[in-house]
């Protein structure tokens, strides 16, 4: 996968890209999760998460094996946007609130015996991945075959005459950073990401990289994202 920076680096700025990457004409399908530890927790200063923690309370009851340490899928529930960003922005609040979460969470994670990574925030490993990511964003992108050649004319003029080597009909799958309880409760002190907010792709690069110019320019960042190219050709 090649990675793309984005000037987002405030909770708001983040939450303005990721409706802008949810909402244009490329998406096929558009799949954030929310960790139950996560919902526990903003439960505690947000009362919209409490339905999420009462479906995850009889989760438990239906399945008393469930064990909440592991990587079962069930410990992750499918979240829309809305909620995403509302999480992030109660972890990443650089006030009481904040750090009352951030503390809950900790205990949370701690009570079921899961231990805290030693990475520093957004700088883990690719390649190990620390468990549990507590936020996962995915999305994955219209394959080239099914772009419309005037509702999406814009990314197949960016693709022209490129020489990559696209498969037509493969979908693109886009990810976020990886969030776990060090980025969570760490990585935004004082409300600031201590680096651009990274989005992966394992698509055509002029596809991806002209889809998310455009969400840039739609979440109103201040600076257009940079991949690798841009690094080459500078």
């Amino acid at each position: 996968m090649y990675g793309w920076s984005f000037a987002a680096r405030t909770v708001d700025e983040v939450g303005l890209l990721l409706r802008a990457l949810g909402k244009h004409r490329y998406p096929a399908e558009v799949d954030h999760r929310l960790h139950w530890a996560v919902d526990a927790t903003v439960a505690v200063v947000d009362p919209t998460f409490e339905g999420a923690v009462a479906r995850f309370a009889e989760l438990r009851i239906e399945h008393p094996d469930l064990d909440l340490r592991s990587r079962d899928p069930a410990l992750w529930r499918a979240a829309p946007t809305d909620e995403v960003i509302a999480a992030l922005a109660a972890l990443w609040d650089p006030g009481a609130r904040g750090e009352r979460c951030r503390v809950a969470l900790r205990q949370t994670l701690r009570d079921e015996g899961i231990g805290v990574s030693e990475h520093q925030p957004f700088q883990s490993d690719a390649d190990e991945p620390p468990h549990p990511e507590l936020v996962l964003l995915d999305w994955v992108l219209l394959p080239v075959d099914e772009l419309d050649t005037e509702r999406h004319a814009g990314a197949l003029r960016a693709m022209a005459d490129t020489g990559e080597d696209v498969n037509p009909s493969e979908p693109s799958h886009l990810e976020g950073p990886t969030l776990s309880e060090v980025e969570l409760c760490d990585g935004c002190p004082r409300g600031v990401l201590p680096t651009d907010f990274m989005v992966w792709a394992d698509g055509p690069y002029r596809y991806c990289d002209y889809v998310f110019r455009g969400a840039s320019r739609a979440a109103k960042l201040v600076d257009p994202p940079v991949g690798y190219r841009d690094i080459d050709e500078a």
